[in-house]
């Protein structure tokens, strides 16, 4: 889908960027792994990147979602039928793995891996391994045949999901990301692109796209400058923010952040944390950041729902 930057001149096209299979895996790998609820619209563990399994391979990323289950995330170019059989034999390998082993994989070192799962989970035993894995397909296109073969997998309810990623670039050389789950609604066999039949939550959803903190704002369900706490009662610790005007969310030490998570993997030190059900808003009785974004979407869908509404949402 090509992309323009609109001026007074008119429609300014940004072209797309076309590297070599080896360029677009490495960066758009780094990306995915930098900001994982970017790219899949959910906060997940990160487990590792390039991990070497012990039966052989090794997948682009591993991550755990608060359940438990095993997400393998597979970042290509193009992605023909090789390599989605290699995606469904991690998928195996997933579903008999555990915590041991994921440790002993783990980025921040086995030592480590425990404190941060169940700091993630907010428990106080670690969440055992869930045995249906996922599996996450990043690329930039996928070869008739194998996307046939996904759609009958998605169809029949594997839990596989596909995010479309294009590189655009403008003329002063900045890079912009399109990333198609975030926007476009369907793919394939009448799924989202962020559905996968199974496949794990569906991103909250607002105007086509995932619901923004600059949304509430508009909406008037947050204020600018609104104070926010993250409490972690389990650790005694408590974390104090501040919404600004455009959208983003600056910590006690001064750092901004684009998103909610972001803010709460800064302020508490973890190296993953869903931001949106972390802070709350102490003006409205400590109310989460979550439930004011499911209010946004019901609110938003009301005019469709009531009976004699219009498209326009007019009665």
């Amino acid at each position: 889908m090509p992309l323009f930057e609109v001026t007074a001149q008119g429609l300014v096209p940004f072209r797309q960027v076309l590297p070599g299979a080896d360029l677009y895996e490495s960066e758009i790998e780094h990306l995915v792994w930098s900001d994982l609820e970017a790219f899949l619209g959910e906060t997940l563990f990160p487990i590792a990147r390039q991990a070497r399994l012990a039966g052989g391979g090794r997948p682009d990323v591993l991550a755990l979602d608060e359940s438990g289950r095993v997400v393998v995330i597979e970042i290509k170019r193009d992605v023909d039928r090789s390599q989605l059989a290699q995606c469904l034999e991690y998928a195996g390998w997933a579903r008999s793995t555990n915590l041991d082993e994921l440790a002993a994989l783990y980025h921040g070192g086995p030592a480590a891996f425990f404190t941060d799962w169940q700091d993630f989970t907010d428990t106080n035993t670690p969440v055992v391994v869930n045995r249906s894995p996922r599996i996450v397909l990043v690329a930039r296109s996928f070869e008739d045949r194998t996307r046939s073969a996904l759609d009958f997998l998605r169809e029949n309810g594997l839990p596989v999901s596909v995010v479309p990623v294009a590189v655009y670039e403008d003329a002063e050389h900045r890079r912009f990301i399109d990333v198609e789950a975030d926007h476009e609604p369907t793919v394939g066999g009448g799924g989202t692109a962020g559905d996968s039949g199974g496949g794990g939550p569906t991103p909250v959803m607002y105007q086509g796209r995932r619901a923004q903190i600059a949304d509430l704002i508009a909406a008037g369900l947050v204020g600018v400058g609104e104070s926010l706490e993250f409490p972690r009662p389990r650790r005694g610790e408590l974390f104090r923010a501040t919404v600004l005007a455009d959208g983003t969310i600056q910590t006690e030490d001064g750092q901004i952040w684009p998103s909610p998570s972001r803010a709460a993997m800064s302020a508490a030190n973890v190296p993953s944390y869903d931001g949106w059900h972390a802070w709350r808003l102490p003006r409205l009785g400590g109310i989460k950041l979550d439930q004011l974004r499911q209010r946004l979407v019901a609110e938003a869908l009301e005019p469709f729902s009531t009976p004699g509404g219009d498209c326009d949402g007019v009665a």
